[in-house]
């Protein structure tokens, strides 16, 4: 009798390995925080000159269904800002009420198309409650049908202001085979929503191959998309 109950206890904990593992978080690399943390070169600014407040020297089309330009009030296009702060370093906060159904989104539309190889998500400088908590990342080419690339769906990924996460294809996501010419963010939830200023985001970056060819993101090499500011 002790046998067998020995080995439902084996089973019951294998199990519950097995279960939890499938729903962890996805593996994340913590790259710091601040300006100073992030990759830089990425896909909407290669050569990292993008002038924000005239919208200029960007390889990258913007737009979003809320708060679309860059500073004058938080707005969306500030993650592409090559900046991690407050004020119109960051995107904040949405009109209070609640997320929309289809989520707050901000999108990068370039003139080819793009494998995802690996992308950073930063926090923004102020309440942690506000972090995106159901999120994702996803791909198009035509900019009306998007197909989901990354998804989370659980606590805040982020333990610390303006604090820099990478995310690597066949790490965190899917190895990708297929390019696309729009990439958007898209949060659909916070723990602070629907009250208030419930969101806030401080920094995108992009980075994939335009050949089609899976690039290993952890080599960080000088590319077509980009450039790496920090040796890692």
């Amino acid at each position: 009798m002790k046998i067998i109950l020995v080995l439902t206890g084996f089973v019951l904990l294998i199990t519950f390995c097995v279960f939890s593992t499938s729903d962890m978080v996805q593996a994340k690399e913590v790259l710091g925080t601040g300006t100073a943390a992030l990759l830089g070169g990425d896909l909407t600014d290669p050569e990292d000159d993008g002038a924000p407040d005239a919208d200029e020297g960007y390889n990258a089309i913007f737009s979003a269904n809320e708060e679309p330009g860059f500073g004058g009030g938080e707005h969306s296009f500030n993650v592409f800002d090559n900046l991690l702060g407050g004020g119109n370093a960051k995107w904040c906060c949405g009109r209070g009420g609640g997320i929309p159904e289809e989520g707050l989104h901000v999108t990068a539309e370039f003139e080819v198309a793009y494998v995802l190889t690996h992308f950073t998500v930063s926090s923004a400088n102020d309440v942690p409650a506000r972090d995106p908590t159901v999120w994702e990342i996803q791909g198009s080419n035509d900019g009306e049908d998007f197909t989901t690339i990354f998804s989370h769906d659980g606590d805040s990924l982020w333990d610390q202001r303006l604090q820099v996460v990478l995310f690597e294809a066949g790490d965190d996501f899917d190895e990708q085979t297929t390019g696309y010419r729009f990439f958007r963010h898209v949060t659909f939830n916070t723990a602070s929503n629907p009250s208030g200023a419930y969101f806030q985001i401080g920094e995108i970056e992009y980075f994939g191959d335009e050949n089609l060819t899976a690039v290993d993101p952890k080599a960080k090499l000088t590319t077509t998309w980009g450039s790496v500011k920090n040796a890692r």
